[in-house]
């Protein structure tokens, strides 16, 4: 009896759920239990770049490792590897063991993403594609911003909250251990190289940086913000899950605005609004106004999760329809270095402002991108709005994204069993054996006078 395809997208959804619960708790946990121990704004952010550095090798590398022992077997090990660094975290307090601990789980965190997403790929049919990249949107926010009502319940000085994430990441294993699915062949396509892709699309690939600046450094450093800014832990959760609901419900109203015009004003608005906020933060100090900070940081969140996703479909807009997977793994890799180094510069500015230091790092990297992206409307036209791809909603997690993506046309999985068949393209009659690319193809639409 053939299994239907519904219960077998669900089985990896409930486990990146039941993921993102812990994965919750402990990125506002990790900076709040440092911060209570007295460990400097600069050690914080290290700590929180040795995960975002974990991450990158283990959603690019871990693919081979998946391949040959399978699927469920890679999840059960990761899973472990993350329970156990949990667990380690919260018996020695020490912020060189914790980075390297940090660095650690973001491997393994990476290689559950990858399990998870390739999952959903030879799960759903390409035509749902969108919609599933929606629900994993809901759901992995939703359940971080749920994450942090755990950690108002707990005491941060012991190992319970620890223990949760632990329990968390464990559980995540039971759905795909209890399903059957054919499971693809995984063959991760080569991004393009940053430079070229910077010659291609220059702006897709700043703001793509700038927003991981941003965001690496929120995710890092915001709860010491709140910290420091005299909020208790049951606050700091609160505020922590106001922007991840900001981020999460602003994302598709602002994503279905960009397609109506040029991407670049709406990637220099969001800039420009959180770069003003910031300003207000470091001018008015509002933490006392418990709901005019939670708006302001509401706002925040949706700005700034917003940015990666039209980044990437302006990216998309510029290039050929053969090359969005490429672009969308390279873009991604531009994220990331900005999430890897965005922590490690923000406490600079920590130091010498206090707290609100992290708003004025905030403002000065927003200065750049909105003089940039500026400037660059005025190098290059505007893709015409008859070209534009449908914006996708996207998380930037791991290179699998590119293969969901219902922009790629070509996707490179390889399905094990003959029933998933490999979907080239819906209506477009397109030679495979052609080289694609910005710089040497005369497509009317795509092609540039760029000086």
């Amino acid at each position: 009896m053939k299994v239907p395809k519904l219960p077998g997208i669900l089985f990896p959804l409930i486990s990146l759920a039941i993921y993102s619960l812990g994965h919750g708790v402990l990125s506002t946990l990790v900076t709040v239990r440092l911060s209570a121990e007295g460990v400097s704004s600069t050690w914080i952010g290290l700590v929180s770049s040795a995960y975002f550095a974990g991450l990158i090798v283990g959603t690019f590398v871990n693919a081979r490792l998946i391949v040959s022992v399978g699927h469920i077997r890679a999840f059960a090990a990761y899973a472990s590897i993350l329970a156990a660094i949990t667990l380690l975290l919260g018996l020695v307090v020490v912020p060189e063991f914790w980075a390297l601990m940090r660095f650690l789980g973001g491997f393994a965190s990476g290689g559950l993403l990858v399990v998870i997403e390739s999952w959903i790929l030879v799960t759903t049919p390409s035509v749902k594609r969108g919609q599933v990249m929606a629900a994993y949107m809901i759901l992995f926010y939703g359940s971080m911003a749920l994450g942090q009502m755990v950690l108002k319940n707990v005491d941060l000085n012991t190992l319970v909250p620890f223990a949760i994430c632990a329990i968390s990441a464990s559980l995540s294993v039971v759905p795909l251990a209890l399903a059957r699915v054919n499971m693809p062949i995984l063959e991760v396509g080569k991004s393009l190289p940053l430079g070229r892709l910077l010659r291609i699309t220059p702006a897709g690939i700043t703001s793509s940086f700038a927003s991981g600046l941003l965001l690496g450094a929120l995710y890092g450093l915001l709860p010491l913000f709140f910290a420091g800014s005299g909020y208790d832990l049951a606050n700091t959760a609160n505020m922590m899950a106001i922007v991840i609901i900001g981020g999460m419900a602003l994302q598709y109203p602002i994503g279905r605005m960009s397609d109506l015009t040029d991407r670049r004003i709406i990637l220099a608005a969001l800039f420009g609004i959180t770069m003003v906020i910031s300003i207000f933060f470091v001018w008015a100090a509002p933490t006392e106004n418990f709901w005019l900070t939670a708006s302001f940081i509401f706002l925040l969140g949706g700005t700034m999760f917003s940015m990666y996703p039209i980044s990437l479909s302006h990216a998309c807009d510029e290039v050929e329809p053969s090359m969005v997977m490429s672009v969308n793994q390279g873009l991604l890799i531009a994220y990331s270095i900005g999430a890897m180094v965005g922590p490690t510069m923000a406490p600079f500015f920590i130091e010498v402002r206090g707290p609100l230091g992290l708003f004025a790092f905030f403002s000065v990297v927003c200065a750049f991108t909105v003089v940039f992206l500026l400037y660059r409307r005025t190098r290059r036209e505007a893709v015409p709005l008859t070209e534009h791809f449908s914006h996708t909603l996207s998380i930037p997690n791991t290179p699998i994204m590119a293969e969901i993506d219902p922009r790629s046309e070509f996707p490179e999985i390889t399905p094990v069993m003959p029933e998933y068949e490999r979907r080239h393209h819906d209506h477009h009659d397109v030679d495979v054996g052609q080289n694609h690319s910005a710089a040497d193809q005369d497509h009317p639409a795509r092609r540039r006078n760029d000086h």
